[in-house]
């Protein structure tokens, strides 16, 4: 019998609650400020993406709610990986700076973007010249972030998948409404991601592959 859309919408919104209470948790010990702020951050914003899920229930929402799935694995993976080290964490934090500058170098490049003085002198190649907008960091993309991490199966066969419906190269030709099976699966994914956060403030451990699969329900065993 099929679980009722709403009772499942319910549940993700109490999951989402439960989510942003442990991004505030107090962590074990002050020595690793640069995961922690990570992790606080991704619980913060998984939290957020649950509880739009739990909007997005009932209607035609189905390709919406794919889209967002595939946020929270990015979180989950992101998140998993930023416990390895501390500069793991760190390249995390400075991504967003550096992802702000390439798009500023693209756009001045073009004339688009501008920077000019107050009596509007243009400062835009002496500001370029002078390397202050040059690329930091050279961005690990997800997919290697998964394999350090043990979890290029999961990248491989979910990230993958719903990044069709977030590039829009899965396309119906109908509105279709929001599936409980979809549900299900934002709620395994936040759980993975609530996992790996609150696990590590408050014990300072790292769940391993198999637990991660456990909690995806990928372990579960089938019956005919």
């Amino acid at each position: 019998m099929e679980i009722n859309v709403e009772l499942i919408a319910k549940d993700l919104r109490l999951r989402s609650e439960a989510m942003d209470a442990g991004a505030s948790m107090s962590a074990k010990d002050d020595g690793h400020s640069e995961i922690d702020l990570i992790l606080r951050q991704s619980l913060k914003t998984g939290s957020e993406l649950m509880a739009s899920c739990a909007a997005l229930a009932s209607g035609p929402h189905e390709l919406a709610v794919n889209v967002l799935i595939r946020s929270l694995i990015e979180l989950g993976l992101k998140s998993h990986w930023a416990t390895l080290s501390s500069s793991n964490a760190e390249h995390l934090l400075a991504a967003s700076k550096e992802q702000v500058k390439t798009i500023f170098r693209a756009n001045a490049k073009t004339g688009i973007a501008r920077i000019v003085d107050r009596d509007g002198n243009d400062l835009t190649a002496a500001f370029l010249a002078n390397g202050r907008a040059e690329r930091g960091q050279k961005q690990i993309t997800i997919e290697t972030m998964a394999q350090q991490c043990g979890l290029h199966d999961i990248y491989n066969v979910f990230y993958r998948f719903q990044s069709m419906h977030t590039h829009s190269n899965e396309v119906s030709d109908r509105s279709l409404e929001t599936r409980t099976i979809t549900l299900c699966c934002v709620g395994a994914f936040s759980m993975f991601l609530g996992h790996v956060g609150v696990r590590w403030l408050v014990a300072r451990s790292r769940p391993d592959n198999e637990e991660i699969r456990d909690l995806l329900g990928l372990n579960a065993s089938v019956h005919p």
